[in-house]
């Protein structure tokens, strides 16, 4: 769009301009229309039109005054004189002021097109260049943030090099590691989260706030302070400002681990490692959003012999009875001790590893049901390596586990099968909506394929045939005792809004049409 603002004392050539104008091409917007420089001066900063197509001679502020001030104010927008015969000394003043374009009275409709036209390429082509010169601009600064991020990485991450010219990681800040400075280790509950935490830091860059992605759903931020006294309060605020930013739009949960205060480039993978492991002492935070400094210390390494109770009694014996609900609270009291002695995150995955292992091994077949509930890519024991508080983990665990001993009893007991009546029950609650496979096998915690599969082994007949068959059931029986409804109501109240197709489906599986069959 190019948008136009006219000025000329003489309201008839103002009225024929703007009809001109209108007429030339869609893409000319007469944004406003003035008597004289002054009026129109009052609107630049609103309209800020791309062409001001001016008069010379004006009452109270002429053409070469209000050009004047639009350079001053709007120096790229362009100027079209109006010049008469008796105006070229007019004309000439103005072109000083960088006026290349001018129309001589009467305005030739030609003419005008021509230099609008004109004008038009040329602003779209100055457009053009300013967005590439952005690009390029936006383009040199990801990539020194890039390098610079890669650099803090390797610092963090323990490589020598990078800690031997950490004062090149942030140009222009050779004192980052001579000063006191504290990490923090952000640990995102989902990518979508982690990647908003890594957005929110390099928004804070400007503070002298350092942020880089590390490994899995970890971010590290790295907070310089002036004064070693104000270390750890500065990095305490930075993380409450982080929960305060983003507390309403977060993508997920995170809990962030503080490290006591460092100084010197050496000391950073210290620093960081601190900082991860109090990160990972948070899976006992019950809230969405957490902080755990050193003060509170980490988890401390428990007895073996702690783990070996817990896998003992209960558990053991709902193993061999294939007990899903016995593995259900066994499991559940395993998560109470747990919590209670609050063993580290390392210790935690390796025994809940050994416990699938140790099931595996008491449960002839439990290993493919396993494999069936997990993820593509992922071994089951590796599965549970991945989870962002106890919370999750034990709903993990408790879907693994109650899940695969379901299917197991109901191959062993015909008419058992607990996960197939719960989707029976879900299709005869909701048969009159469009029900999605993948919706039923989240509600059932299975794949969508393995839900398919299981259904037909065990009703003999796929999910779309259950729910085409129980439609028809209900169907029929209100088009006998509801005589009230007009067929297409009786449709619509099964599933089936489109009338032409409910007659042709019930066609198909009761023989006669819905009214032959009320007729009957």
């Amino acid at each position: 769009m190019l948008s136009v603002m006219i000025i000329d004392d003489e309201d008839l050539i103002r009225r024929g301009l703007e009809k001109i104008i209108s007429k030339l091409n869609e893409e000319y917007v007469v944004v406003g229309s003035f008597s004289n420089g002054f009026e129109a001066s009052q609107e630049l900063d609103r309209l800020t039109p791309d062409v001001v197509i001016t008069d010379i001679k004006m009452p109270y502020m002429d053409g070469l005054q209000f050009i004047e001030e639009l350079r001053r104010r709007l120096p790229d927008t362009r100027c079209l004189i109006l010049s008469g015969y008796n105006d070229f000394d007019y004309a000439r003043t103005a072109m000083q002021y960088g006026v290349k374009d001018y129309l001589i009275k009467p305005v030739d409709k030609e003419e005008l097109l021509a230099n609008l036209t004109h004008i038009h390429e040329e602003l779209k082509a100055a457009k053009q260049e300013k967005e590439k010169e952005q690009l390029l601009s936006k383009k040199a600064q990801m990539s020194d943030l890039l390098l610079r991020e890669q650099q803090l990485r390797r610092l963090l991450g323990g490589d020598k090099e990078a800690s031997l010219s950490a004062n090149g990681i942030v140009p222009g800040s050779a004192a980052l590691f001579e000063q006191s400075y504290a990490v923090l280790a952000v640990r995102a509950s989902n990518q979508g989260m982690k990647e908003q935490l890594l957005e929110w830091g390099r928004t804070m860059a400007s503070t002298g706030l350092e942020s880089v992605a590390m490994e899995s759903q970890i971010i590290a931020l790295l907070v310089p302070s002036a004064k070693d006294e104000e270390t750890g309060r500065l990095a305490h605020k930075t993380a409450l400002c982080m929960m305060n930013d983003l507390q309403f739009a977060a993508k997920g949960k995170f809990v962030v681990g503080i490290s006591s205060a460092f100084q010197g480039g050496d000391a950073a993978i210290g620093a960081y490692q601190e900082a991860l492991a109090l990160s990972y002492a948070g899976i006992y935070k019950r809230e969405a959003f957490a902080i755990v400094t050193a003060k509170e210390g980490h988890n401390a390494p428990v007895d073996p012999a702690f783990f070996t109770s817990l896998m003992e009694g209960e558990f053991s014996r709902a193993l061999e009875r294939l007990d899903a609900d016995g593995i259900g609270t066994a499991v559940q009291q395993m998560f109470v001790e747990m919590e209670r002695v609050r063993p580290p995150y390392a210790d935690l995955v390796q025994f809940m590893a050994n416990l699938l292992y140790t099931a595996v091994q008491k449960v002839d077949g439990l290993l493919d049901e396993l494999v069936k509930l997990t993820p593509p890519g992922v071994g089951v024991y590796q599965s549970v390596a991945d989870f962002f508080n106890v919370t999750e983990l034990k709903e993990r665990i408790l879907h693994l586990l109650e899940l695969s001993l379901y299917r197991l009893a109901s191959l062993r007991k015909e008419g058992g099968n607990r996960v197939i009546e719960t989707v029976k029950q879900l299709i005869q609650q909701d048969y009159d909506k469009d029900l999605e496979l993948t919706e039923l096998s989240e509600k059932v915690f299975l794949n969508p394929s393995y839900l398919s599969t299981l259904f037909k082994q065990e009703m003999g007949q796929t999910i779309t045939q259950y729910v085409l068959q129980l439609r028809m059931m209900k169907a029929k029986e209100l088009l006998k005792k509801r005589l009230d409804l007009k067929v297409y109501e009786v449709g619509e109240q099964v599933g089936y809004p489109d009338s032409i197709y409910f007659n042709k489906v019930f066609k198909k599986m009761v023989g006669i049409t819905p009214k032959e069959y009320r007729n009957l």
